[in-house]
């Protein structure tokens, strides 16, 4: 398989495809965190699901440092900064599933494609146009009319810890990535960018990894604990990482973080699919308006455009 750069070019069909699955995966991962959050530490869950894809990317990159080491060691300060923002927040996601729920967890992601459009303002002076303003809103009603099971008093109900204040930071931890990735070089491979951030980060996580490990709990290496990490390791960090990384370079960021409100409904489909949940009207409502907010953040770019 061609080793694609770190803009390739694909269609922008194909990116969209890409980032899609890209929230696939992030949601499995998030199921997942949540279904052994009591038998593993958070901590080291995070450092082996992005450990484990620095040594399945090793035999692909050592060949190409002899013409890209100089570009990575040159691009060194964004790199360390997207392994803080890429595995740090990958760790503070699975610790926040420890203190709440996993919709309430849905419900604060929801602030994600805003708060990657504000960091975007801020640092670069991105502006969003009215459609994709009124994009990222619709998305953030069919989230929460999905959590509410359209009813107010549940909304109403809900209460919010310190578990849901670690993933707002998780989320702008997220919006950070997506926003720092426009600053790495073109001519590095997305192999090779994907391999230093892993690195980067895990060497960023290793000194909390040990404190963990020595202060609340060892990671366990049972086969089952050994299977679960590395179905997080390689469906939802490497492979969801790779495409994620390609759908930002071709489609930019704004496009690519309003993908995020997707979680809540492949979480749906997840369940209704593997834990005979059964599918409501609100369902199909929340997904609607969610797809809406994806056609208006795409169209509005569009338009801006021409």
């Amino acid at each position: 398989m061609k080793d694609p750069e770190h803009a390739p070019k694909i269609s922008i069909a194909l990116a969209y495809l890409m980032a899609t699955g890209t929230v696939l995966g992030w949601a499995i991962g998030i199921v997942i965190g949540r279904g052994i959050h009591d038998s593993t530490p958070p901590i080291g869950l995070s450092f082996w699901r992005w450990f484990i894809p620095a040594i399945c990317l090793t035999p692909w990159v050592i060949p190409k440092l002899k013409h890209e080491g100089r570009i990575l060691l040159n691009a060194w300060k964004p790199i360390c900064a997207m392994g803080i923002f890429m595995v740090g927040s990958s760790t503070l996601s699975l610790l926040s599933v420890n203190y709440t729920t996993a919709t309430n967890a849905s419900l604060v992601n929801a602030g994600q494609p805003l708060t990657t459009a504000v960091i975007a303002w801020i640092i670069y002076r991105d502006q969003l146009t009215l459609i994709q303003t009124l994009g990222i809103i619709a998305g953030a009603i069919g989230i929460i009319t999905m959590i509410s099971r359209a009813d107010l008093l549940v909304l109403q109900s809900l209460e919010f810890n310190g578990g849901d204040l670690i993933m707002l930071f998780a989320i702008i931890g997220f919006g950070s990535y997506a926003n720092t990735l426009r600053t790495i070089p073109r001519n590095l491979s997305l192999t090779v960018l994907i391999f230093a951030v892993c690195v980067a980060g895990c060497i960023e996580l290793l000194p909390f990894y040990i404190y963990e490990s020595f202060t609340y709990m060892t990671m366990p290496t049972n086969w089952i604990t050994v299977m679960w990490v590395t179905i997080l390791a390689l469906i939802t960090t490497l492979i969801p990482t790779y495409l994620w990384n390609t759908a930002v370079s071709v489609v930019g960021v704004n496009r690519s973080a309003i993908f995020v409100n997707l979680i809540p409904v492949f979480g749906a489909a997840l369940a209704i699919t593997f834990l005979n949940e059964q599918i409501f009207l609100y369902h199909i409502l929340g997904a609607s308006l969610i797809c809406i907010g994806i056609f208006l953040v795409i169209r509005g770019h569009e338009s801006k455009s021409s």
